[in-house]
């Protein structure tokens, strides 16, 4: 489905919330704008997400941050949902700070940053204290990096909570292959992520944290290509590439992107905690850092081919990736080819380059592993059963507790009309998950294709409770009223 363009009133208002005052910022996942809260006149921003056509669920970025008490490095939310009165657009009000990006900062060299540890140390350390209040939240934040990092003089805030999860929604989630990948831990690199549990999405965000600091106080990063990252190729230490690293501050370093996530830092509060006398250590030892700001590595097959995503330019994204898989046989190359073609919504394409290589898709490895997961949605897209079947079995075998995978169960056993056994599964799914959007809305499908109308409007209910704007349950609890059911 193609997405509508947003394209201010000439009125600049958005409902009767907003006057838009001007466009901050046009990125990947929407439009960030400066805008007039019209009810008490407060400059907030607000960001309006580009996949206006999903679920409101599924653009609640940073929703579990409503309400909760706020952080000094991390950037409020504070309201989201339809604007009323059209309830057309789905829109995100969040603290405006003006700032740059910590990205931006790190373009302009030496004009951005002074090259002191003072200064690198001080913008890092926020950066922790801002993660470690999510992950006591329960939150992770899932994609760290300069671009997702706002300085303004001293203050250092964390935005950009597109993927940022409680653990047990992260089923509904997946992480698009957006932004700098190479910023991504090893067991997170590729387009589509199987679940995982709460502690190894919070290990991978301190993998992310040390690839941050490594490239604060080296001005390069330790991988320069997507398949480097995902094989863990060995890099220098930080030490190595700037000796006035002190080993203290490279030893916290190499903790952090260690491979086995079970070797990293326990926690971001353990990490916060040693730092701290890291810091101190570092700034004794050589407080300017001897290494000038450099950018960094000149752009590879894998940038570039992400850097074509994100733009939503996935044929070209496809080109550069099917070049690089037809030169080198890199299974990588390969995942993002496909999956640029599924971005596109040209599944029936995905399809065939699927099964043209099936030897890439079972192989036995983590790429593997998400194309088949690839695959699975793809011919659930088309409604090709035969096809779904075979990978929802192949996928469950090796993670027969994730509940996306279950919920895709549930729906293949449905659209082979087995509606008591996919209610049976999402039954248990729903005692596992209570009230979760997305098994309540089946839950809802599967009783009405039963001819239960009664326990298909009780789930309805339950739904509504949760998601309460949605306009899919309004004009269903309306069909049902009509059918005398309350």
């Amino acid at each position: 489905m193609t997405e509508k363009f947003f394209i201010p009133r000439a009125d600049r208002r958005l409902g009767d919330r907003y006057e838009l005052l001007d466009c901050l910022g046009d990125g990947s996942y929407g439009w960030v704008w400066r805008a007039n809260r019209i009810e008490d006149g407060s400059i907030v921003a607000v960001k309006i997400p580009k996949a206006q056509s999903k679920r409101n669920e599924d653009l609640a970025e940073g929703s579990p941050l409503i309400g909760q008490v706020s952080h000094p490095s991390v950037v409020e939310v504070y309201w989201m949902g339809r604007v009323p009165p059209e309830r057309e657009w789905y829109a995100i009000e969040m603290e405006y700070f003006p700032s740059m990006t910590l990205a931006q900062l790190l373009d302009k060299g030496e004009e951005g940053f002074v090259a002191s540890y003072e200064k690198l140390l001080g913008v890092f350390e926020q950066v922790l204290e801002g993660c470690a209040h999510l992950h006591r939240m329960g939150m992770s934040h899932g994609d760290i990096k300069p671009q997702n990092i706002l300085v303004s003089a001293e203050c250092v805030k964390l935005t950009d909570f597109g993927t940022s999860v409680l653990p047990e929604d992260m089923y509904a989630r997946t992480r698009e292959n957006g932004g700098t990948i190479l910023y991504s831990a090893p067991e997170i690199v590729g387009a589509i992520l199987p679940t995982r549990d709460a502690a190894s999405r919070f290990l991978s965000d301190i993998y992310s944290l040390g690839v941050l600091i490594y490239h604060l106080v080296t001005a390069r990063l330790p991988h320069d290509t997507l398949s480097q990252v995902a094989r863990h190729v060995p890099f220098p230490r930080a030490f190595e590439v700037n000796s006035s690293v002190s080993l203290a501050l490279d030893a916290f370093i190499s903790r952090c992107l260690k491979l086995e996530p079970a070797d990293r830092w326990p926690s971001a509060d353990a990490m916060l905690e040693e730092f701290r006398g890291v810091r101190r250590a570092q700034i004794q030892f050589t407080p300017v850092r001897v290494l000038a700001s450099g950018g960094v590595s000149q752009e590879d097959w894998s940038s570039q081919a992400v850097r074509f995503m994100e733009r939503g330019d996935y044929r070209e994204a496809e080109l550069v990736a099917r070049a690089e898989f037809e030169s080198t046989r890199d299974h990588h190359a390969f995942l993002l080819m496909v999956q640029a073609s599924y971005r596109a919504s040209r599944f029936f394409d995905c399809i065939q380059e699927l099964e043209s290589r099936s030897d890439v898709v079972n192989a036995h490895s983590t790429t593997g592993a998400e194309l088949r997961r690839l695959a699975l949605s793809a011919y659930l897209e088309v409604r090709q059963v035969d096809g779904a079947r075979e990978f929802v079995l192949k996928c469950l075998s090796g993670a027969p507790d994730d509940p996306d995978l279950i919920l895709k169960h549930a729906s293949i056993l449905a659209l082979d009309a087995k509606y008591y056994a996919a209610a049976e599964e999402l039954m248990a799914l729903h005692r596992r998950l209570p009230n979760k959007p997305a098994i309540l809305r089946r839950l809802v499908a599967v009783f009405e294709q039963m001819r239960d109308t009664g326990k298909a409007a009780a789930f309805l209910r339950a739904y509504q409770k949760v998601v309460p704007d949605d306009p899919w349950a309004t004009t269903k609890a309306a069909q049902f009223r009509a059918l005398g059911v309350a």
